[in-house]
């Protein structure tokens, strides 16, 4: 199945592209597919080393500016403008005062659409869920880069995922996402045969100090 569970975000990142290359099936000839992935990830992404280590800094900072920033950066696109909550806010706050009101709502919907001209965003779908006395996140993206951008997504939907929770005084728990096409493109397949070699022997030694992301 293509289904994956791991303790922390870089060791998801790490195990969804090698589920990718190794179940995925070719796309013409730019990509390596694989349909329907699924994946989970603790919501509290601080300190991941494996992240620290092998991620891409400059696009984390670009993913933050598409989520958290208006108008059109290094990736040419922009989130903030287009996230609608249950009564049309982009900011959380109806989402946060939905779930304080009644906590038990599956309501606490975020919507991501294009402006149109063919544009669809590649995170479309953000629910929030207060389960457990934690607040659970699942979000659907049609179509994420499992090596280049997955990691960096998610650490801006787990970041989401804590601003909720703080908002409604509930802790953080998992984050889960469904991926309708989780793809490695065939140009980076170098890095990505060093990337997975390199990163399993990082996680099977000692680490160094954690750094927050």
């Amino acid at each position: 199945m293509n289904e994956l569970t791991c303790p922390s975000l870089g060791e998801t990142w790490l195990n969804l592209v090698h589920l990718t290359i190794t179940n995925g099936q070719p796309l013409q000839d730019e990509a390596v597919e694989l349909l329907e992935a699924r994946v989970g990830f603790p919501a509290q992404t601080e300190g991941d080393e494996l992240i620290m280590r092998f991620g891409d800094h400059r696009m984390v900072a670009a993913m933050e500016r598409v989520f958290f920033a208006e108008g059109d950066g290094m990736l040419g696109h922009e989130y903030a403008s287009l996230m609608r909550g249950p009564e049309g806010r982009k900011d959380l706050a109806d989402v946060i005062s939905l779930l304080g009101k009644e906590p038990s709502s599956k309501r606490a919907v975020v919507t991501l659409c294009g402006q149109g001209g063919g544009k669809v965003p590649c995170v479309n779908v953000m629910q929030f869920l207060v389960r457990s006395d934690e607040v659970q996140t699942i979000y659907f993206a049609r179509g994420q880069d499992a090596y280049k951008k997955f990691y960096a997504d998610a650490l801006c939907i787990a970041r989401l995922a804590r601003r909720v929770a703080e908002g409604v005084g509930r802790r953080a728990g998992k984050v889960t996402g469904f991926i309708g096409s989780s793809h490695v493109y065939n140009a980076d397949r170098p890095a990505v045969a060093e990337f997975l070699s390199r990163g399993q022997w990082f996680l099977q030694h000692p680490r160094s100090k954690a750094v927050t992301v």
